[in-house]
């Protein structure tokens, strides 16, 4: 991932930099989240949970978007609140005085994907289990993310807060990743203030309504014809382009930590040595079709074999490998931030080297895709996902989920798996095999780019 690529794109820092010391230490001031939240709205019984319906924007959610879906849950007769997603640096997971994981100094933490809601909707949305402990003022962990730091119900978590304090919370239960929709760790918006996490990413409509009704609504305000905007269901078919959460892609491709002391002005700062010298070459290595590039070891077998069979099949002419070697490739070895403001921001997926980006000139972001179909659905059969089809499209750029994509059916925007067709139109689809209940939130915390 080039710097030039991103250096037009505003950037800076997901949250402020602060890492909760050993006593003996000088530290920030700390903050001992252990109070029970106060719902601001009376809660509702809940006996089963109901659909969900997920409108989100890359960055902050706008006006005229928030009004828009509100709106439209209104008229479907469907509840609906805000929530919001980031990043914020975890620096130590702690039992009773044992130290479980701790960051390697002052300044750096390991980026965790947050999702925050309002205390009396999680009910709904989640269930009473899972609310019960954020109702007590503690936090919900994923179990992918437990597992990796071997994090259990009842540690303390100190998380790197805006105003440069340290956070704790204390873990009230470790749930199954598809329980949280995905993300790492689900919060209230009251906890999330006090980390200083307070601008809406999405709207999030749920409960038990009709499903026609509600796509009806969206489609009449827009929401499903703006290219600024993702609508995510809970009933959506497997999206070949769907990308993995942060919990997945750590536990695929390894989990680093971040020098949040030294961001540049652009967001760039260094990953931890142990991680770099497991995961990332030392320089950038040879790749059929002539590619050149620094890849995350995981990902090489799969990627030589999507550009060898470009090229066996006649398609290499449509990759330029001079561009991808001067402005494209999978990592520069070290990770980026992209700040949306305050501490709401989010981890670049080139910080892993997981993507590859070729042809940067005819698929710039937020472009037309001008990339061959038949080279789209070639990466899909080697375990890629296509950027063409992301909430901005990035037609240059092809990331790694570990999967085969090529035989999902979904009415992608462009390059569908469908034979024959090259462009369709995205339209509502009315009720497809429920999937993704479990992938809501997974892109909270991350970004493609």
């Amino acid at each position: 991932m080039p710097r030039r690529r991103l250096g037009t794109v505003a950037l800076a820092v997901v949250c402020a930099v602060m890492v909760h010391t050993l006593a003996t230490e000088a530290e920030a001031p700390s903050v001992l989240i252990s109070d029970a939240a106060v719902a601001v709205v009376p809660a509702s019984f809940v006996t089963s949970l109901g659909d969900a319906v997920s409108v989100f924007q890359t960055g902050e959610l706008t006006a005229p978007i928030r009004d828009a879906a509100l709106t439209a849950a209104a008229e479907a007769g469907a509840p609906a609140v805000i929530g919001r997603g980031f990043s914020a640096g975890l620096t130590a997971v702690r039992r009773g005085a044992t130290i479980i994981q701790r960051s390697s100094g002052p300044g750096w933490g390991y980026p965790m994907a947050m999702t925050a809601l309002p205390l009396e909707a999680l009910g709904g949305i989640v269930g009473r289990a899972v609310a019960a402990p954020i109702s007590e003022g503690k936090v919900v962990m994923g179990q992918t993310t437990a597992s990796l730091r071997g994090a259990a119900a009842g540690d303390t978590i100190d998380l790197m807060a805006a105003n440069g304090s340290t956070v704790t919370f204390t873990i009230g239960l470790v749930a199954p990743d598809a329980e949280i929709g995905g993300t790492e760790i689900l919060i209230s918006t009251q906890q999330a203030d006090v980390l200083g996490a307070s601008l809406p990413t999405r709207v999030l409509i749920y409960g038990r309504f009709d499903r026609t009704a509600l796509q009806a609504a969206l489609v009449r305000r827009g929401l499903y014809a703006n290219n600024a905007v993702r609508v995510r269901t809970s009933w959506d078919a497997p999206d070949p382009d769907g990308t993995l959460s942060l919990a997945r892609t750590k536990s695929l491709l390894g989990e680093f930590e971040l020098d949040y002391a030294n961001l540049s002005e652009l967001g760039w700062t260094d990953v931890g040595a142990t991680w770099r010298n497991a995961y990332l070459p030392g320089a950038r290595e040879a790749y059929p079709a002539g590619i050149r590039a620094m890849c995350n070891k995981v990902i090489k077998a799969d990627l030589s074999a999507a550009l060898q069979e470009v090229v066996d099949a006649g398609l290499g002419g449509g990759i330029d490998a001079g561009n991808a070697n001067t402005y494209g490739g999978c990592s520069s070895g070290q990770a980026r931030l992209a700040r949306i403001t305050q501490s709401l921001g989010s981890v670049s997926r080139h910080s892993w080297g997981q993507p590859i980006d070729i042809n940067t000139v005819a698929n710039c972001q937020g472009c037309v895709p001008k990339m061959d179909c038949r080279i789209v659905r070639i990466f899909r059969k080697h375990h890629f996902a296509w950027g063409g089809n992301f909430l901005t499209p990035d037609g240059m750029h092809f990331e790694w989920v570990g999967e085969a994509r090529d035989a999902l059916q979904y009415p992608s925007k462009y390059c569908p798996n469908s034979p024959g067709a090259l462009i369709e139109q995205e339209v509502p689809h009315a009720a497809p095999p429920p999937a993704s209940r479990g992938t809501l939130f997974a892109d909270d915390g991350l970004v493609g780019e």
